[in-house]
């Protein structure tokens, strides 16, 4: 008989399908619930973003894990790749894209929230993952010491394109942007680098936090 946390893995799973193999043993293998232990394990697998901080201008969500799932799909990550994440945030996105890539890959995530930098660092230690480099900064500014990248990923919304990181982008590479519009909806692009240019191949609706900048950003 099922226990109550694979029912509740279940439904998630089932409202994000179709998904690759990959993905779902990543789900399997870090379970989300264990991210965010402020939560129940109900309220964990609700389906919905939650809310983790929120002091000043910086505001914290653990997006709806079907759509999680949905955008690691899109970002068709491959072990060996190296990836940059804007946003570590609970750091269970994390730790799913570092089970993908494996540990010949790397992911290199950014996080300008100082207490939630170091609650990631401490849970990704916790569960010893180790391929990943997790960083407090200004992510909109990439981090050009482990450039060039094989896929970037955004986790917040930004009217402004990152042009700086998308150089740091290996041509063919991936980008998961999250764009803002002025008119309040945001839109999730999935865009390749082609030619040196950002391509659209990908697009679909979606509501993200938006980004914050440090003031002076390195």
């Amino acid at each position: 008989m099922a226990s109550q946390i694979e029912l509740y893995q279940k439904y998630v799973l089932q409202r994000a399908l179709p998904l690759s193999e990959k993905v779902v043993e990543a789900y399997y293998h870090h379970p989300r619930h264990l991210f965010i232990p402020e939560y129940t394990i109900e309220e964990a697998y609700s389906d919905q973003a939650l809310p983790l901080y929120a002091k000043g201008p910086f505001v914290s969500t653990i997006s709806q894990p079907s759509f999680v799932l949905k955008i690691l799909d899109l970002l068709k990550l491959e072990e060996g790749q190296k990836v940059f994440e804007l946003g570590t945030g609970s750091a269970w996105n994390t730790a799913l894209m570092a089970f993908i890539v494996g540990p010949t890959g790397k992911v290199v995530s950014v996080e300008v929230i100082p207490e939630m930098a170091e609650r990631a660092k401490q849970t990704l230690k916790s569960f010893s993952v180790n391929n990943v480099l997790a960083i407090e900064g200004d992510g909109f500014e990439g981090y050009e010491a482990e450039a060039p990248y094989d896929r970037l990923i955004f986790t917040a919304g930004s009217t402004e394109f990152p042009e700086k990181l998308f150089t740091q982008l290996k041509e063919g590479g991936r980008m998961i942007f999250v764009r803002q519009h002025y008119l309040g909806y945001d839109v999730l692009e999935v865009t390749e680098k082609k030619d040196g240019k950002p391509v659209i191949v990908d697009s679909m609706p979606c509501s993200f936090v938006s980004v914050v900048r440090k003031k002076n950003p390195a």
